[in-house]
């Protein structure tokens, strides 16, 4: 069968896995470990295992002698398991340009974006995540790094990571001029979402439209209706919970995309 099919064609409009979507098998499970699915799943497993780099779904359904749609579906049910993980997605730049010519009468050509801790070491994180590459450091005490990333030919994303900047720092106006959103990275305990609120603060000041990204530990369940009440969020805004370190940035992104284009978001 062809390998061929159209860059826009959704697998599964939730899932945001399409033809040229790039996927890698997850390294943080054993390669000895076989899970309990049908054989064209394993196979598809062992395929991207074999490669040792990221793969697009087209070229693993050319490898696999399979129709696209059928390894897209096969994909997307590894990328459930976690036993796959999505790099980067077409789907990710064509939402965040939608977003971002939702009120401009001209393209944009830039996107930026604000990440925004209390700990340095999560915005760091999430940006090096975002970009691919490593953040520089803008300025420190408050610490402020930059990373940059092509999303599409005519799309660039500016990413600033914010960490400890206090509420009423001055500082805020011009971290959050132009800024089309911002992702509030934080944990579930008391402490650490007590002191998210000066950030948020800020940011609903500023009119910047937030999702706030909870990162997962070991530790238990996240209660997003705790945290949502925590934090005076409204329902509109969206709540994700993810590992900062891994697919939870970009998760954070897309949710806050898609809450913006219905309406929501603030």
């Amino acid at each position: 069968m062809s390998a061929q099919a159209p860059a826009a064609l959704l697998v599964r409009p939730s899932s945001g896995v399409v033809m040229h979507s790039l996927i890698e098998a997850n390294p943080a499970v054993p390669i000895s470990y076989e899970p309990d699915l049908p054989e064209l799943f394993r196979r598809a497993l062992r395929e991207c295992r074999e490669l040792e780099r990221a793969v697009t779904v087209a070229e693993l359904a050319a490898r696999m002698g399979h129709s696209p749609a059928v390894v897209g579906v096969v994909v997307t049910e590894l990328a459930d398991a976690d036993l796959v993980r999505v790099v980067r997605t077409p789907a990710w730049a064509e939402r965040l340009r939608t977003w971002a010519t939702l009120t401009r009468p001209v393209p944009v050509a830039v996107i930026k974006t604000l990440i925004v801790s209390t700990r340095q070491d999560h915005t760091h994180s999430a940006l090096t995540r975002l970009s691919g590459d490593g953040p520089w450091c803008l300025q420190e005490s408050p610490r402020i790094e930059v990373a940059t990333t092509r999303l599409a030919p005519d799309l660039d994303m500016l990413a600033l990571g914010i960490s400890d900047l206090g509420g009423a720092s001055p500082g805020w106006g011009d971290v959050c001029r132009e800024a089309f959103g911002a992702v509030v990275v934080t944990r579930d305990s008391p402490q650490e979402l007590a002191a998210t609120c000066e950030g948020l603060l800020a940011l609903r000041e500023a009119d910047v439209p937030v999702v706030v990204l909870v990162h997962e530990t070991e530790e238990g369940e996240v209660d997003t209706d705790v945290v949502r009440a925590c934090l005076g969020l409204p329902s509109r805004t969206p709540v994700v919970v993810g590992d900062v370190h891994g697919r939870g940035p970009c998760e954070a992104l897309m949710d806050l995309c898609s809450a913006l284009m219905s309406g929501g978001g603030q």
